[in-house]
């Protein structure tokens, strides 16, 4: 038996235990590996309207970006009606990529019809190639679900074990500044950051600093700018409240801030804007 099993063969491995398509995309969302090579005809189907293709690749990005912000596995319905599921890959703590797992209709009469319908709006064939497409779907219940996202967590951690994914300073601070246009309004540390991203304070601020031109603090204060900016324009909020949302607990403080990168004081911005 070999030591190492390759990636094609985890997947083509967990693929015969379940019967559903299993995808490893790097952190930019290329495909990196797939099996099978064809998903399921429905699914086809769909990438080959326009419309169709458009709203699968925004469901995938979407799910990604819920990974990144959450860090966990996420399971969600795509705009088919099919469920899906994105796990985490990481690499010494930091997260590389992403093996996502879909086209799996829920079990029942009701799901059926749901995804039927979704798929005769979008014009992708006659009543009897839809119903044989979705026919050709793999069934499961919420349940079976879960347990194969157990299995493919643990597959997972082997993938990333003995097929690594080596992070670029790039790719590390690219996850930084995610992380900080996510979660502007709250209180955010370099030791929080650095507990996050599993690197030391110099280790990290240099690969961000390598790669982005810029502090970590710097490119934090300019996301808070920007979105204050955008408040002061298009809502009423007081600018305390604006202060407060874009995570500052003090309001004279986010004043001077706000002149600093301006040159005008949050008041005059909006009364200009």
């Amino acid at each position: 038996m070999k030591e190492e099993i390759s990636l094609y063969d985890i997947l083509k491995q967990l693929y015969s235990i379940s019967g559903i398509l299993i995808d490893v995309y790097s952190l930019d969302g290329e495909s990196l590996a797939r099996y099978p090579d064809r998903g399921a005809e429905l699914c086809r189907l769909v990438n080959e309207d326009p419309r169709g293709c458009v709203r699968c690749g925004r469901a995938n990005q979407e799910g990604f970006a819920q990974v990144r912000k959450e860090h966990k596995v996420h399971i969600y319905k795509c705009h088919m009606g099919l469920y899906e599921a994105v796990v985490p890959l990481y690499y010494y703590g930091t997260l590389a990529g992403y093996m996502m797992m879909g086209q799996m209709l829920e079990k029942g009469e009701k799901a059926r019809a749901e995804v039927i319908e979704k798929a005769k709006s979008l014009g992708l064939g006659s009543a009897e190639i839809i119903e044989s497409a979705v026919d050709g779907l793999v069934q499961i219940d919420l349940e079976e679900i879960e347990t194969f996202v157990t299995l493919c967590r643990i597959c997972a951690d082997y993938i990333t074990n003995h097929h690594q994914f080596p992070v670029s300073a790039g790719d590390i601070a690219e996850e930084v500044r995610l992380y900080l246009e996510e979660h502007y309004g709250e209180k955010i540390t370099l030791k929080r950051l650095c507990s996050w991203f599993g690197y030391s304070k110099t280790r990290l601020n240099q690969l961000f600093r390598e790669s982005m031109g810029m502090s970590i603090y710097h490119c934090l204060m300019e996301i808070r700018m920007e979105k204050a900016k955008e408040s002061l324009k298009k809502s009423e909020k007081s600018i305390y409240s604006i202060a407060q949302e874009c995570g500052f607990s003090d309001q004279n403080y986010f004043a001077r801030q706000f002149k600093k990168h301006t040159g005008c004081t949050p008041g005059d911005y909006r009364r200009n804007s």
